[in-house]
C-alpha cells in the first residue's frame, strides 16, 4: 500500500539479544528462571540452558499467536487504514509564490477545478468491523458492511476550501442572504477553529527565519522597517500523491444515497 520508512534495525536486534541473554542468565527470584538446586534424591535434572531453550520456544509461540491468531480484519495488522509509519514520508520546501498557483488568486475555472481536484476522494468506505472495534458510527452501505469515512486531513482541506470561497462570498455565495449566509458563516467559524486544532495537533517543527522588508537597512525608513519571514527550513512531508492514491481506491460519492441503508422518514 505505502513505502514504509527505512529504520536502522541492527542496534535494535542486538540490544534485544542482550536482554533475553541478561534475562536467561538472571537469578533474581523476580525472574522466571531460577538456577536449578542439586538434588541428592535423583540424578536427573535439567540444564539451565535447557530451560532458556524452552522459554524462548513458549515466547516466540506467544508471539505467533498474538500477531496471527486473532480473526482476519479485527487485528491491528489488518486494519485497512494507512498509519503513519506506512506513509510514504519525504522532505521538501513549500513553494510560497502565489503566482501561476492553481489554488491562490480570485475565482475562475482553473482554481475552481485545483480544489475539486484534491478533494475528490475526501470520502471513503471503511469496514464496519474497524469502525466497531473503534467505537465509531456513521452511515453504513445497504449490506452493513462498511461505512462511510474521511480521513481527517480531507476535513481539513474542506474546511480551507470553504474559508476561501468565504474570501470571494459575493460570487460563490451571492444567491445566500439572511438566515442561509449566517449558516454559512457559522459553518467558516467551525472551520477555523476545526484548521486551529489540527496545526496544532499535528505541529509542523520545521524553522521559519526572517529578513528585513527592504533587505537596504541603510536607507530604510525606521517607521517602516521591520522583519518578515523569509525562509523556511525543508518540512518533513508525506507524500500526498501516494496517499490521495490509497484514498481513492476506497472512494465513495456521499450523494450516491440509494446504495446507503438509509432510515424510512417518519
Amino acid at each position: 500500500m505505502f513505502g514504509s520508512e527505512k529504520t536502522a534495525r541492527g542496534s535494535t536486534d542486538s540490544s534485544s539479544d542482550g536482554a533475553r541473554e541478561r534475562l536467561l542468565d538472571s537469578d533474581s527470584e523476580n525472574g522466571h528462571i531460577l538456577p536449578l538446586q542439586k538434588s541428592h534424591k535423583s540424578s536427573f535434572h535439567i540444564p539451565l540452558w535447557a530451560h532458556g531453550i524452552l522459554l524462548s520456544l513458549y515466547t516466540i509461540g506467544f508471539l505467533l499467536l498474538v500477531l496471527y491468531g486473532r480473526p482476519e480484519g479485527k487485528s491491528g495488522s489488518h486494519l485497512p487504514l494507512p498509519s503513519r509509519e506506512g506513509l510514504v514520508w519525504e522532505e521538501r520546501r513549500f513553494p510560497t509564490d502565489i503566482v501561476d498557483n492553481p489554488f491562490t488568486g480570485e475565482p475562475r475555472e482553473e482554481l475552481d477545478e485545483a480544489w475539486h481536484k484534491l478533494l475528490k476522494n475526501d470520502n471513503i468506505l471503511v469496514p464496519k468491523d474497524y469502525l466497531d472495534e473503534k467505537s465509531l458510527h456513521s452511515v453504513y452501505t445497504k449490506d452493513g458492511d462498511e461505512g462511510v469515512a474521511s480521513l481527517a486531513v480531507y476535513h481539513s482541506l474542506h474546511c480551507l476550501k470553504k474559508v476561501k470561497r468565504m474570501l470571494f462570498k459575493e460570487h460563490y455565495h451571492k444567491d445566500k442572504t439572511g438566515d442561509a449566509m449566517a449558516r454559512e458563516e457559522k459553518h467558516v467559524d467551525h472551520c477555523v477553529e476545526y484548521i486551529r486544532e489540527a496545526l496544532m495537533c499535528q505541529p509542523d517543527l520545521s524553522l521559519v527565519t526572517f529578513r528585513w522588508i527592504n533587505n537596504t537597512a541603510q536607507h530604510a525608513d525606521k517607521s517602516g522597517f521591520w522583519p518578515t519571514n523569509f525562509d523556511v527550513d525543508a518540512h518533513r512531508c508525506a507524500n500526498w500523491e501516494a496517499l490521495d492514491s490509497w484514498a481513492g481506491q476506497r472512494a465513495f460519492n456521499l450523494f450516491e444515497v440509494e446504495k446507503l441503508d438509509r432510515p424510512m422518514p417518519e
